[in-house]
């Protein structure tokens, strides 16, 4: 080396742990009360030492309270309103720890304090939080607060719980509680998964009802909005005369009825949902993503699925994303553990965390904000194990062991699970309210390794693999609950099976 190599010589040194040292320095500061110099007050009265540059660094508020011209620039000690104590407290624990602990008790008044102190990453953690605990039980409450403190993830899942889902968010306690506002709102939804107008004007009844008194006002109102066709007059007429008496649902419902210049109305078509058709196996694996709109009857494609040199994995949607579980290799039938996620709003892919077991000829299925993977098999014998995914600590947990039977689908439809697809083309449904099994109509084909979904108040079944022709199948078949008839409406870009199926709601 050169006498001017050696002079200009250089190294430029990074401590991979000098951040932490930082962090864990400030926080032995914080605990001993070292170095601080403002005080905060929670609205108990509470008070909390603390330094102004860790707390600007994580909150934009303190940053410009603490270098705007205010007038805590140069006060000691700065009260905030509406802060409970101990949100407070938690709150100053992640500016000097980077971690903070979210529960159900404290999610809600936490992304208040957040939103208000801009700490940005608390409040879309507390976010994403809440949309994991999305239901139908509570999609309405959370839809106006995230409306109200802008959360664009909430006010968008909320949402598509509340279109999808619909004839099921009506009859929970606090759809009654909704605001004029609000039912318009939801009323004025192009994409609401309601088929018939009777099914539209129950949930309107109802919500007359529970206070006639204040609300019939409104009740013309909300008959323009989901565009029935009435004789107002005569509606008029005769809630007028029945105004001195306290109207309930029955006698609201009948009034309507009787007002209806049409007694069966549809709801005009609209595209509510999309059906996605991934992968599959038609002599050898397929990669492609196939979009298919139901009321247009046309197909669009998405983006390959990765690594799909494999079959017989399972498919499930969670809001936006399509969930693929396990399966094989084809060349070798080696039971797989991998995960891939397909998000349908991006149009791309990522790798999620693999199962704990590995499993083929499996069920997967959403509930609760989770993915469950059930039984299927490995080597080729039943796998008894099941297990869920949670997507906000991206990890699989175990439940208790079950077995699936082999090339059996089932869905979910108005609190009744329907068994279809297999070796014959009986159509099981088992009815949880009266605790029973019938058999309805069996489908047109049998089909093993068929994909199935419910769509739009309908289920469709998919592809698959005929024994008794010795074929691949192309054709999709809907079922009709109230009619108890099987129909074929379309057909798949190929034949497949061994495909996932999802649906998908629009928002």
């Amino acid at each position: 080396m050169s006498q001017k190599e050696l002079d200009d010589y250089c190294l430029l040194y990074n401590d991979p742990t000098h951040h932490v040292d930082f962090l864990d320095s400030f926080r032995t500061f914080y605990k001993e009360g070292l170095f601080t110099d403002v005080t905060l007050m929670s609205s108990s009265g509470k008070i909390f030492q603390c330094h102004k540059a860790a707390l600007a660094a994580c909150s934009h508020y303190f940053k410009v309270m603490f270098t705007a011209d205010m007038k805590e620039k140069s006060n000691n000690q700065i009260k905030l309103s509406g802060i409970d104590h101990s949100i407070l407290e938690a709150l100053l624990n992640y500016t000097y720890t980077a971690q903070i602990k979210i529960t159900t008790k404290n999610v809600q008044c936490l992304l208040q304090a957040a939103d208000q102190l801009h700490f940005v990453s608390v409040k879309e953690a507390c976010e994403q939080f809440l949309v994991r605990h999305l239901d139908v039980d509570n999609c309405l409450g959370m839809h106006s607060f995230a409306e109200f403190h802008v959360c664009p993830a909430l006010e968008k899942e909320s949402r598509r719980m509340m279109v999808s889902k619909f004839q099921e968010v009506w009859t929970q306690d606090e759809f009654v509680d909704v605001s004029l506002e609000k039912l318009l709102y939801i009323f004025s939804q192009k994409n609401l998964n309601v088929w018939t107008m009777e099914a539209l004007m129950q949930p309107l009844i109802r919500w007359v009802a529970h206070d006639s008194r204040n609300r019939l006002e409104h009740i013309y109102e909300l008959l323009k909005c989901i565009e029935v066709d009435v004789d107002e007059n005569y509606l008029r007429t005769s809630l007028e005369l029945h105004k001195k008496h306290l109207l309930n649902e029955n006698k609201i419902q009948s009034l309507l009825y009787y007002a209806l210049r049409t007694k069966s109305q549809e709801v005009p078509k609209r595209s509510t949902a999309n059906m996605f058709i991934v992968g599959g196996y038609y002599w050898h694996p397929l990669s492609e993503v196939h979009i298919w709109d139901p009321e247009s009857n046309t197909w669009i494609q998405g983006a390959d699925m990765p690594d799909h040199t494999r079959e017989s994995y399972s498919a499930t949607s969670l809001g936006p994303h399509v969930y693929i579980t396990g399966g094989y290799r084809t060349d070798n039938i080696e039971a797989l553990n991998t995960v891939w996620i397909y998000n349908t709003e991006t149009d791309e892919w990522t790798e999620g965390s693999p199962m704990l077991h590995a499993r083929y000829y499996h069920c997967s299925v959403t509930l609760g904000g989770c993915v469950y993977a059930l039984g299927g098999y490995r080597k080729g014998a039943p796998a008894q194990e099941a297990e869920f995914y949670d997507p906000l600590k991206k990890a699989w947990f175990p439940i208790a062991n079950m077995i699936k039977e082999y090339g059996l689908c089932s869905v979910a439809l108005q609190n009744k699970l329907y068994l279809v697809g297999g070796q014959t083309t009986i159509t099981d449904c088992y009815d949880l309210d009266s605790n029973q099994w019938i058999e309805l109509a069996p489908t047109m084909e049998r089909r093993m390794e068929c994909g199935a979904i419910v769509m739009n108040g309908f289920i469709y079944i998919t592809g698959g693999y005929s024994w008794s022709k010795g074929t691949y199948l192309q054709s999709i078949e809907k079922y009709n609950p109230e009619s108890d008839k099987w129909e074929l409406v379309g057909n798949l870009p190929s034949p497949m099976r061994s495909h996932g199926c999802v649906c998908v709601y629009n928002v």
